[in-house]
């Protein structure tokens, strides 16, 4: 069971117990086990000496051990932050997005060009209420990014150096973390069950999050 406190800069995810995570966060990137999940919204002209090192002052005021927390970054105000909840079976997925594409980039033309850092940016946490191989684990994963740049493809959001489709931003982030319970799955790839619900429940959700930043960049939502 996941616990959520959602504030205007902070959105803090508790499970109830360590979970397996795979994830491209700013703090604990990598594979391990973690309990804690952070999105923090900072001012666009953040440009701390060493941020990793902000970060974990920053977090030293909250109980959470730094060592059991994926934490990730963004320029977006957490009230936008989308969250949706999918079923299929016995398995269910969790999926929380905030998404800032105010620097978009083509990684397939990114060689040609110099970009600014920028903390704007697309960050994914999924959580599976399932267990599966550790095969699986990574096909889920690829599953996340794959959704990821088909929506960006549908929106035609535009990386603005080269002027192609943008395949993400230059500073997303990605957290997949695994309940370790219930039904199995050997595979996670596209067209299995457990890939396909993780494609359908990110698209799904990052299409509702972009809106919400569309609306939001247009002066529709304050």
């Amino acid at each position: 069971m996941l616990t959520v406190e959602l504030g205007e800069e902070l959105l803090i995810i508790k499970s109830e117990q360590p979970l397996k995570v795979l994830s491209s966060a700013m703090l604990n990137p990598g594979i391990g086990r973690y309990q804690y999940f952070v999105n923090r919204t900072v001012d666009k002209n953040y440009y701390p000496e060493d941020a990793k090192c902000e970060y974990e002052q920053f977090l030293q005021q909250y109980t959470m051990p730094l060592q059991m927390t994926v934490a990730m970054m963004t320029a977006v105000q957490q009230r936008f932050v989308m969250r949706e909840q999918y079923v299929d079976g016995e398995t269910a997925i969790d999926v929380f997005i905030t998404a800032g594409l105010g620097n978009a980039v083509d990684v397939t033309q990114s060689y040609q060009y110099t970009y600014k850092p920028a903390v704007g940016t697309i960050n994914i946490f999924v959580f599976v209420d399932g267990d599966m191989s550790d095969e699986a684990f990574i096909q889920a994963y690829h599953c996340i990014i794959e959704a990821k740049v088909k929506v960006l493809h549908e929106r035609g959001v535009i990386d603005k150096q080269s002027g192609t489709i943008a395949t993400g931003t230059s500073t997303d982030s990605v957290a997949l973390a695994v309940m370790g319970r219930g039904e199995f799955h050997a595979y996670g790839g596209s067209i299995t069950r457990l890939g396909a619900l993780i494609g359908k429940g990110v698209a799904a959700t990052l299409h509702k999050a972009i809106d919400g930043y569309d609306a939001y960049q247009k002066g529709e939502l304050r």
